[in-house]
């Protein structure tokens, strides 16, 4: 037994009594709608010899949770809120929510809502007490025309003429919505001219306000700058033959990248509308990427610590042990970035769903770290450090930033999209000057090199700044 819902196209006024109505028994506040009635219209004026015809079609459809056989929703929650009952309703329970939005960012149906009132999320819930008490659905029940109804999804597919889908939803097959639809005569025009939703500013899920994705751009960031700093260490201790030195002039970047991830962790619980929940946030490890990149990162917060004691506490007897973490710290740092990239490879956001995301993710790691890292070094220099391997440290941290910012150059040009021209050329811009200051660092001498370092991290820091600025207003 899975109940569905039942929507006859043919006959919509678009009355929106069914919005209204939800709304209304769920004492919904602005903005948050569980039922919307989209507007799909298309066609226009053609002149044809000397005359003008007109061949404008328009059609409503009314969504509200599709309660999927498969719901993308269930599967991307990191705290298991979300669950699915025999009878195919899909619940989700607020105790558990955190806030964070990711289940609607994955929802091909704008189903999940963002309540700021409350701070977690709220979506359809087929009116469960209506159906304990025998009586359909709200929204069912103010329809005037009869078009919406529910039921058991098996005897609505033996109506006539239905199908599981019309324009513009999308994903169906993979999510198999519990839905019958039984098409307005132009939906299929609407699918192959690409129609537009001329009352998407009514539809369209409300901005939170919050700090917006201001946390997530620090999270990120600072995340990635403290793995790639961790890496650089990493190289410049198994690539210098003195091994005692190697830890003592990375000692500072060391620090640098614990304090780094720390604020990355204490930044990512201002995103969050249920801060209170966040330490349900591993609950979902089986299939969630969201809790497998907060357990990757807290496990390489941990590595971290673990790592630093051991250089603390060193001696020749330990140095195999201190290797050994290395290695499985930056490894798990790597983990950590892979799945940051999986969180947002979602169908939902095209813009998103490409390797390019990922790749620019290691890239950044890359770029950040080496800078933070040279940064300590080129401070040493400044303060009159006679030790003669900083140079060419510094020279060849020149060499891999023209690498890895021609990467980057490649990465933002062959993506195509930009949430805003203007501040797309500003960040090709900042990258060419950050070409320029690396190809110089790899040539200067210590003093020159040192002092290239620090403007060439602050361009590159507002160059990646703006770059995760534009990647998030691509989901808008």
């Amino acid at each position: 037994m899975t109940y569905a819902f039942y929507f006859d196209s043919q006959f919509c006024t678009g009355c929106k009594a069914c919005q209204i109505a939800c709304k209304d028994k769920n004492h919904l506040p602005l903005g948050v709608l569980w039922r919307r009635v989209y507007e799909i219209s298309g066609g226009g004026w053609k002149r044809q010899g000397g005359a003008w015809t007109m061949d404008v079609f328009a059609y409503n459809l009314t969504l509200a949770c599709n309660h999927c056989e498969h719901p993308v929703c269930a599967g991307v929650c990191p705290t298991r809120a979300y669950s699915k009952r025999e009878d195919g309703l899909v619940l989700l329970d607020a105790s558990k929510c955190l806030g964070c939005q990711y289940c609607a960012w994955a929802c091909p149906y704008g189903a999940p809502q963002y309540n700021p009132e409350a701070g977690y999320m709220t979506k359809c819930n087929f009116c469960e007490d209506n159906l304990e008490a025998g009586l359909p659905p709200a929204c069912v029940a103010a329809c005037p025309m009869r078009t919406l109804d529910y039921g058991q999804r098996a005897d609505l597919e033996a109506r006539p003429g239905v199908l599981p889908a019309v324009y513009p939803m999308t994903q169906t097959a993979a999510r198999d919505p519990n839905i019958l639809i039984k098409p307005h005569r132009a939906a299929e025009r609407a699918a192959q001219e690409s129609a537009e939703i001329a009352n998407w500013e009514e539809v369209a899920p409300r901005k939170a306000q919050r700090p917006g994705e201001a946390p997530l751009i620090a999270f990120t960031l600072m995340a990635q700058m403290a793995i790639g700093a961790f890496w650089a260490v990493a190289v410049i201790l198994f690539g210098l033959p003195d091994h005692y030195l190697g830890e003592r002039i990375t000692f500072g970047p060391m620090l640098a990248a614990g304090s780094l991830i720390a604020m990355a962790l204490t930044a990512s619980l201002f995103h969050l509308g249920a801060p209170k929940n966040a330490w349900r946030v591993l609950a979902h490890l089986r299939k969630s990427w969201l809790s497998r990149e907060i357990l990757f990162t807290l496990a390489f917060a941990g590595l971290w610590l673990l790592t630093l004691s051991s250089r603390m506490h060193s001696s020749s007897n330990t140095l195999f042990l201190r290797n050994a973490l290395t290695i499985v710290t930056a490894l798990t740092g790597a983990a950590g970035i892979y799945s940051m990239g999986r969180v947002y490879r979602l169908k939902t956001v095209p813009a998103w769903c490409n390797w390019r995301i990922m790749a620019g993710f290691f890239v950044t790691a890359c770029l950040l770290g080496q800078l933070l890292a040279a940064s300590f070094l080129a401070a040493d220099v400044l303060r009159g450090s006679p030790v003669a391997s900083h140079a060419a440290i510094l020279a060849q941290t020149g060499v891999s930033l023209v690498l890895l910012l021609g990467i980057q150059f490649w990465l933002v040009i062959s993506g195509g999209q930009s949430a805003d021209v203007t501040v797309h050329r500003l960040r090709l811009g900042l990258i060419g000057a950050g070409m320029l200051g690396a190809a110089a660092l790899s040539i200067a001498g210590d003093k020159a090199g040192a002092w290239l370092t620090f403007p060439i991290f602050l361009i590159i820091m507002a160059e990646e700044t703006l770059g995760r600025w534009l990647f998030y207003r691509l989901r808008q």
